[in-house]
């Protein structure tokens, strides 16, 4: 199909689809951005049971063009009308109805991911476990808010654990310059006194791994690319939590991945219906490749940028081979 395209769903504000956008600019790959934090300034919709068209200033397309949809970062729809607050949110909502309406006729197949998959994939604890199903070595790991439980897990680990946050560890406040991450945090003997707090929210604890090196794995199709982020903290150790300081002094390279685990990957990206995600790993002292967790629409472009990857050419490809089938 000649006209064929690629809808990439998104805000205003997301880098990885700039650059995405410019690899497929240059390798002729066509495609349309909607961005739905500004769209509404010039969005018009015509929906026909037999012509399913949406228009804005940056493009056009109807859903029987559309060979891919790139599912990145929208943000909800806001509606500026006349009125008060609960007409504009029902204003928004009616926006969201319908654009929703015209997408929905776009089969699951064509996009990165379908959203319903990546809700499904986001689960942490469910994720472990399926992991583990698949043949992935996972640390060991409890989720409670029950003080007698979590008190016999860090005893059964020598009081040589870490503590996590099960959703978001990114607090947001009322003044953005505010916000703070909750980092991964060790937790041992001295930290006792803290688990009185734990009835009022559950904590994920894990078994301290005793890391080399962390992985971020990325998937596109059949494409696998992993790079390893190292950086010690000041005993020397690969960096508990790999975010802290902005990362400026990680150093990164490319791996191969080990058939196991490539193995593994492929049936847990099968099992969700995945055909994109961001996978976090270590290797620990012993070499072997341990898993943390599965970011379904995870971030992947600063690794390209910093020169350890090549990722968009999966996308690219991807892209590519879903516009041939149209």
């Amino acid at each position: 199909m000649d006209d064929s395209c690629v809808l990439i769903l998104t805000n205003s504000g997301d880098a990885t689809t700039d650059y995405l956008c410019e690899r497929l600019m240059k390798s002729a790959v066509g495609y349309h951005r909607l961005d739905t934090d500004t769209a509404l300034e010039s969005l018009q919709i015509s929906l026909f049971h037999q012509d399913m068209r949406i228009e804005w200033n940056q493009g056009a397309v109807a859903t029987n063009e559309i060979s891919a949809v790139v599912y990145r970062r929208p943000k909800p729809f806001t509606a500026n009308v006349l009125g008060d607050k609960w007409q504009s949110s029902h204003a928004s909502d009616e926006w969201a109805e319908a654009l929703e309406g015209f997408l929905a006729h776009v089969h699951p197949s064509k996009w990165l991911n379908y959203p319903p998959r990546n809700f499904m994939a986001s689960h942490k604890v469910e994720q472990l476990s399926r992991a583990c199903e698949c043949g992935l070595r996972v640390p060991d790991w409890i989720v409670t808010n029950t003080l007698s439980d979590a008190s016999c897990f860090l005893s059964d680990h020598d009081f040589d654990v870490v503590a996590k946050p099960l959703a978001s560890g990114y607090l947001e406040r009322d003044n953005p310059a505010n916000d703070s991450l909750i980092y991964t945090q060790a937790i041992n003997r001295s930290h006792m006194h803290l688990l009185d707090r734990l009835p009022g929210c559950p904590v994920l604890f894990q078994d301290r791994v005793k890391k080399t090196t962390d992985i971020r794995l990325v998937v596109v199709d059949d494409g696998i690319v992993a790079v390893s982020l190292t950086a010690t903290d000041p005993d020397g150790l690969q960096r508990l939590d790999i975010r802290r300081d902005n990362m400026h002094d990680v150093r990164y390279s490319q791996v191969g991945v080990p058939d196991s685990v490539a193995h593994g990957v492929m049936e847990l990206m099968r099992g969700y219906g995945l055909r994109f995600a961001a996978i976090d790993f270590a290797i620990d002292s012993n070499g072997r490749w341990v898993f943390f967790e599965v970011n379904p629409n995870g971030q992947w472009a600063w690794l390209d940028l910093v020169g350890a990857s090549d990722i968009a050419s999966l996308f690219i490809e991807a892209l590519s081979q879903s516009a041939r089938r149209e």
